[in-house]
């Protein structure tokens, strides 16, 4: 059963910058279809994404295009930036500061998606349930159902915390990929996987099972990247394609599914199941208004794995060009009308080895040592025996708890002087001065300040006690088999595409705007009205002359 809506959010005032225009709006599409490619920085499109002849090409050459869109925040991570995209809300509204964090009750690490409440369809007890209840508030999807009747909102994707924080906080259905199940739901939104998609599971899984998935280049992606062997604290890696995915019948391992998500068989296995879900649910094609948000995941562990300059990146933005020419020709088959936003959760730099090669300052960092050295410090400093700082994933958000010989406030005193000192910061803020960073009123977030995006990433009772920022070109990294990290608020990971198309006059729109402008843009557009007060503001998107 889907949550219900809270009251106070269904009384809340609309808060939309721009004028009352809705008596002159032409009728709402029968679709809105959202498309989220994770990590497609804008520089992936400026490299590799020009003159596409497929879907990826086809939407920058149709649609408004802004070349220079922001995200607004400093923690450039999946769960932020999904939380950002259709709530027009900072990750400091949104209560997604990153991926993961500290449970302050119990100091356990969240995942930003988890609900024990929530079990997920076809997965052992003892997995964590995901659900939208950590995220505050409501999403486009929300104003829609409030605003239409019979209007539904779906979401597929990757990952559950892309396809869980596009659709709010009561989606008529969310699936995911879950390694081992295909793609699934939690409790949240149902009580059990409907018919059509158990039977897509199960084509889907006997395939993985039996088929053998060889990735082989493009002739177009052929002599484009700058290839070669790398040696990282993590090992020593080769990029370059082809590569094996799956010799059929081997096991469904823990090593065939990241091969199989850093690939763009992954992206390609989310279009059918989205295909599937357009079939079987009839989407975009009543008598109200839809939304289909679906988030293709394969983009991130592309890069994640392999960098963002070799072989492997330059053919899947090419495959994910020829993928949504298919997607979107399907999907225009069967809708009458629809308008198509595309985005990204957060781009990425390529291998920082790769980078050193090519004369940038680029350095890696060992995140396990790095604080294993600044608790030794520490240790010298204060009559203290014990580790007192710790981080959930990589240290941004620092978490210090106190230990015998050291109030919390002194260990917290002496850790932010250490860090300061570091060579390999550039900013180190605790939460009481974040909350005394004027907000910037500037709508242009180019050049924004690194204190005001570390104060839209900071979530009091979830962020840290400590909350950094390394230097440009500067990454920490932890195990195999990740060997580039992103999460940073430099262009790399904060510019991305954003892309409108539809009724609207086609062009190159190269003034910065934010993220957090696209679900008020969307609003105005479709006449909903926001269901709370929202950071961004409307964009102006001339319609095509009739």
């Amino acid at each position: 059963m889907r949550p219900a809506l809270p009251a106070a959010l269904l009384a809340a005032p609309l808060l939309l910058a721009g004028p009352a225009t809705s008596a002159a709006r032409p009728p709402r599409p029968g679709l809105l279809l959202v498309i989220s490619v994770d990590q497609l920085s804008a520089d992936l499109l400026e490299r590799y994404g020009k003159h596409l002849p497929g879907g990826l090409g086809l939407l920058q050459r149709e649609g408004v295009h802004f070349t220079a869109a922001y995200h607004d925040h400093a923690y450039t991570e999946t769960g932020p930036g999904h939380s950002v995209l259709l709530s027009g809300r900072h990750p400091s509204h949104t209560g997604i500061p990153e991926n993961n964090w500290k449970d302050p009750a119990t100091g356990r690490k969240l995942n930003c998606v988890e609900d024990a409440k929530s079990p997920i369809f076809g997965k052992s007890a003892a997995t964590r349930g995901a659900s939208q209840a950590l995220f505050r508030g409501t999403t486009l999807g929300d104003w829609l159902q409030a605003a239409v009747k019979g209007s539904r909102v779906f979401t597929v994707s990757g990952k559950d915390r892309a396809s869980i924080l596009m659709g709010g906080s009561r989606p008529t259905a969310a699936y995911w990929f879950e390694s081992g199940v295909g793609y699934t739901t939690s409790a949240a939104y149902g009580t059990k996987l409907p018919d059509w998609l158990a039977a897509h599971n199960a084509a889907l899984m006997k395939r993985l099972r039996n088929d053998t998935f060889w990735w082989t280049p493009m002739a177009s992606s052929i002599g484009v990247a700058r290839n070669g062997t790398y040696t990282t604290n993590l090992g020593t890696f080769r990029s370059g394609l082809p590569r094996q995915v799956n010799p059929g019948g081997m096991p469904l391992d823990e090593a065939f599914y990241n091969r199989f998500k850093g690939s763009p068989f992954f992206d390609e296995a989310t279009a059918e199941a989205a295909q599937k879900l357009l079939d079987a649910e009839k989407v975009g094609q009543g008598d109200a208004m839809d939304l289909l948000a679906v988030g293709f995941s394969a983009t991130d562990y592309v890069g994640h794995f392999y960098g963002t300059a070799g072989d492997e990146m330059v053919d899947q933005i090419r495959r994910l060009d020829a993928l949504l020419d298919r997607f979107l020709a399907y999907v225009r088959a069967r809708v009458p009308s629809m308008a198509v936003v595309l985005t990204a959760d957060h781009g990425s730099a390529d291998l920082m080895e790769r980078l050193a090669e090519q004369g940038f300052a680029a350095r890696r960092l060992d995140s396990k040592a790095w604080l294993e050295q600044l608790n030794a410090a520490l240790r010298k400093k204060l009559p203290i025996q014990a580790d007192a700082v710790s981080y959930t994933s990589l240290p941004k958000n620092l978490y210090v708890k106190e230990v015998p010989g050291a109030t919390k406030e002194e260990l917290v005193r002496e850790a932010l002087a250490l860090i300061r000192k570091m060579p390999e910061i550039a900013l180190a803020l605790t939460p009481a001065e974040l909350e005394a960073v004027e907000e910037d009123p500037e709508p242009n977030p180019e050049g924004r300040s690194l204190r005001v995006l570390l104060k839209h990433s900071y979530v009091p009772g979830r962020s840290g006690d400590i909350l950094v920022v390394p230097k440009p070109f500067t990454i920490f990294s932890d195990d195999p088999p990740w060997i580039v990290g992103h999460g940073y608020p430099y262009d790399s990971d904060r510019r991305v595409p954003l892309i409108f198309w539809g009724p609207w006059e086609a062009g190159v729109r190269r003034e910065p705007v934010r993220t957090v402008d696209l679900a008020p843009t969307l609003a105005l557009e479709l006449d909903l009205a926001p269901l709370e007060p929202l950071d961004g503001r409307p964009l102006d998107l001339p319609r095509k002359a009739k």
